[in-house]
């Protein structure tokens, strides 16, 4: 593809970019043993399928998810709880029949969800992609 062409899966539109989101998620190994790192929520409206999810545990490398938003915003992987008059989001995360919980503030990562939602509407994440260049690319075409 030549340099100044842009990539044609990629919607082009005027869309505001969203700041990353850095919190404090807490591992749950049992429902009374926690393991408290930073994780960073990150969206690319260049990309607004996808949340992208870093997990930083104190001294390990990081491990990074990328996650469907829509998954994010709702799905039985990602539940409310109430915790000691607070609310939490427990986000559950499986790969290769292995199994980790996380839970975090649900009001701070609810926020955040919705200002990805500001930026790119449910719905629209794929409005403006070019699909015959799309088609003419996966047939070589290009």
């Amino acid at each position: 593809m030549a340099e100044n062409q842009h990539d044609p899966h990629v919607p082009q539109s005027a869309r505001r970019e969203v700041a990353p989101l850095s919190v404090r998620i807490n591992q749950l190994i049992w429902e009374s043993f926690r393991i408290p790192m930073q994780a960073d929520f990150r969206f690319d409206t260049d990309d607004p399928l996808i949340v992208t999810l870093t997990f930083r545990p104190k001294d390990k490398p990081p491990v990074t998810w990328r996650i469907g938003r829509q998954l994010l915003a709702g799905d039985v992987q990602v539940r409310p709880v109430r915790l000691n008059r607070r609310w939490m989001v427990r986000i559950r995360l499986e790969t290769r029949g292995r199994t980790a919980l996380f839970e975090a503030d649900l009001r701070c990562v609810e926020d955040w969800l919705h200002d990805t939602f500001g930026a790119v509407p449910m719905g629209e994440e794929l409005d403006g992609v070019d699909w015959d260049a799309v088609v003419d690319d996966l047939l070589g075409r290009s």
